[in-house]
């Protein structure tokens, strides 16, 4: 078989081919746009590459196939699963747990914890009996530093680990909590002082560590696309280097100390795009700073998405986690975190955990993926694709750059403005089920007990830092068994306010229909309901009564079926013997011509309180017809499913103004 050749079709074979599958149809319709205003082609050829640059080798400049050569065959991505816990001793349990089951980076996001970590004893409770320096660390400390990270130095050096074998991040991100809350209780200035002294004294006694932290998530929990992602990212990144240079540090001092958070979502060629475009941009931007090669390869943390996972039917969250978790493998990233399929609605959980963690080591085990190095090198697809991703979000980030920086295109809304956009798109694309979620708004499953209630919040409450100026004052304060109301304060009034950006899920308008439904049915005992009226025998009306029923139980509804009614007077009789408020006239086109002016007439003769729609979309004249007979309304695959289902509710007096239950 190693001899023997197949022929290269061209072009032109193919689309025959193709042309021929889809019997006289266009092939324009194989053509789609994603959210980042790219179009993508059903094939891609080595023309689409003609003169664009494709790098050869991975672990060259400008790194778009990875930052290492080989690959994750020596040194694989760091399983990073973040731990949330109650208590530090509950932390401490279960991150050991975590680590003696594979996972090989020790992460924690401190605002997302249930408890405040203020003093040296809490840090001790949490790393109590672990060895640091066999784990590289993950700790998002939030907007600053201060004062977890001299706390944990301070309980370092008394446990006598060595500080310069730390390896990891212990990094602060003030403008990724601006964008998502809306505001920072103390000045800019002050948290890049913070900054600044950090990673100058990180530098000099944790040379391992980073400090910093760049935060894709508000973006992308936003419903901003890939290009947005990036553009606001590397902004945010330009503005930190910057300030930091004004505080005497060099470029290769500070860009070697931050590390990029990305999100991964549901666009599984999109994402790996996404992330081979970052390393080139950031590339790009260190060198226009003159910083080192070793300072332009782009350190990248990847986290399954929060924005694409679901309340109902969440087990669908394991598949696509997974999904995202390969994406991010095959886009290079360092460390991973695949989040567990309860996210949205629970906490502590084993089980979840358990298979989160267990996803990574399948895929690296089992799949082997880290046997390949850039599996997707090469691609015409992937390639042409991550261009076009680079080039966009470039030209977005000068446009952030021409306004001053990335903080000031915050105050002028410029950035809510470009996410909320792309959101309302993806908005509507749920809503009228273009973009369909499995067990959400398609497939719903009606008989599956309600999830736990949940609130979930990106970052918890913020302590900053207003007393201590550097880190070695603070570290003074620690020695001294400082508290952290020593160390930090909070001012009353913001000293800094936005515009917050809104972090949603996908799902979650459809989850608030289904709530509504859920709370009707607690208080009325039934859920909201329509009725099927259909026509003739099953073939005749199953296509059409399989997709109203589809289409209302995406909103919780109940759905009263019939095996059909093979005469006009049996519908009439069969509408007119029950207590329903709103029917659903299923059948073909030829049978609704003269069945339905029919039925409608006669039954709002006998009930005239009800409303009777017609499942499809009639020609013009026949719609006319329909309408003057009494018809209220169609429903077709074009419709607007969230609203008409809502439109429903409010006409059935079922409550949908009640967000107490909504995720």
């Amino acid at each position: 078989m190693k001899q023997v050749s197949f022929p290269i079709p061209s072009y032109d074979e193919w689309k025959q081919e193709v042309e021929r599958s889809l019997k006289g149809k266009p092939i324009d319709q194989l053509y789609s746009t994603t959210y980042e205003h790219i179009q993508l082609k059903p094939i891609y050829t080595r023309a689409d590459l003609e003169g664009a640059h494709v790098e050869q080798y991975p672990g060259f400049p400008s790194y778009v196939r990875g930052t290492k050569a080989e690959g994750y065959i020596k040194k694989g991505w760091e399983v990073s699963q973040q731990c949330a816990a109650s208590t530090p001793e509950r932390w401490n349990a279960l991150i050991k747990q975590q680590l003696e089951r594979g996972q090989t980076e020790i992460h924690v996001v401190l605002p997302k914890l249930n408890f405040s970590v203020q003093t040296l004893e809490q840090v001790g409770a949490m790393f109590s009996n672990i060895c640091l320096e066999d784990y590289s660390l993950r700790i998002d400390t939030g907007a600053c530093s201060f004062p977890f990270f001299p706390l944990l130095v301070e309980y370092i050096k008394e446990s006598r680990q060595p500080l310069d074998r730390i390896s990891g991040t212990i990094g602060m991100d003030p403008l990724g909590t601006l964008a998502i809350t809306g505001k920072l209780p103390v000045p800019l200035a002050h948290l890049y002082d913070t900054m600044a002294d950090v990673t100058k004294w990180a530098t000099m006694h944790m040379p391992h560590v980073k400090t910093i932290i760049v935060h894709a998530d508000p973006y992308h929990n936003g419903g901003g696309n890939a290009i947005q992602q990036l553009a606001f990212a590397f902004a945010t990144a330009v503005e930190y280097i910057n300030e930091c240079l004004e505080r005497g540090l060099t470029i290769d001092e500070v860009a070697q100390r931050i590390d990029f958070s990305f999100p991964v979502g549901s666009h599984f060629f999109m994402e790996i795009a996404k992330l081979r475009a970052a390393r080139l941009i950031w590339t790009n931007i260190v060198q226009a700073f003159g910083g080192s090669e070793q300072s332009q390869k782009l350190f990248v943390h990847a986290c399954t998405s929060y924005f694409t996972k679901t309340v109902y039917d969440p087990y669908v969250n394991m598949l696509r986690a997974t999904t995202e978790a390969f994406a991010a493998i095959v886009g290079g990233v360092d460390s991973l975190h695949v989040s567990p399929f309860n996210e949205p609605f629970a906490t502590e959980d084993e089980l979840a955990a358990r298979i989160a963690r267990n996803t990574q080591l399948i895929l690296r085990e089992e799949a082997h993926m880290g046997k390949v190095i850039d599996p997707a090198g090469g691609s015409y697809y992937v390639e042409t694709l991550t261009a076009q991703v680079a080039e966009q979000a470039w030209k977005l980030f000068q446009q952030i750059e021409a306004q001053g920086g990335m903080t000031s295109a915050l105050q002028r809304g410029f950035v809510q403005t470009e996410i909320e956009n792309i959101a309302k798109q993806r908005e509507q694309h749920v809503k009228r089920r273009k973009e369909k979620i499995v067990g959400t708004n398609v497939y719903a499953n009606l008989t599956e007990p309600p999830a736990p209630k949940h609130v979930y919040t990106p970052y918890g409450k913020t302590h900053m830092y207003v007393d201590v100026k550097t880190m070695e004052d603070a570290l003074a304060f620690v020695q001294r068994r400082a508290t952290a109301q020593h160390v930090i304060g909070e001012n009353e009034s913001p000293a800094i306010t936005v515009s917050p950006i809104r972090q949603w899920r996908l799902s979650e308008p459809f989850e608030q229909l289904r709530q509504a439904s859920e709370r009707h049915e607690e208080t009325s005992g039934q859920r909201p309901t329509v009725h099927l009226v259909n026509l003739g025998a099953i073939p005749k009306h199953k296509v059409r009564a399989d997709f109203i029923t589809g289409f209302f139980e995406a909103g919780g509804f109940a759905v009263i079926k019939n095996d059909g009614y093979m005469t006009v007077e049996e519908a009439v009789n069969g509408v007119l013997q029950t207590n329903g408020t709103h029917y659903i006239i299923c059948g073909t086109d030829d049978d609704y011509v003269d069945a339905v002016p029919h039925i409608v007439r006669q039954v709002k003769m006998g009930k005239t309180d009800v409303r009777i729609y017609v499942a499809g979309k009639p020609s013009p004249d026949v719609e006319v017809t329909f309408t003057e007979a009494g018809v209220d309304g169609y429903i077709h695959i074009g419709s607007n499913c969230y609203d008409t289902i809502l439109a429903f509710m409010k006409e059935m007096g079922v409550n949908v103004d009640d967000e107490s239950t909504f995720y």
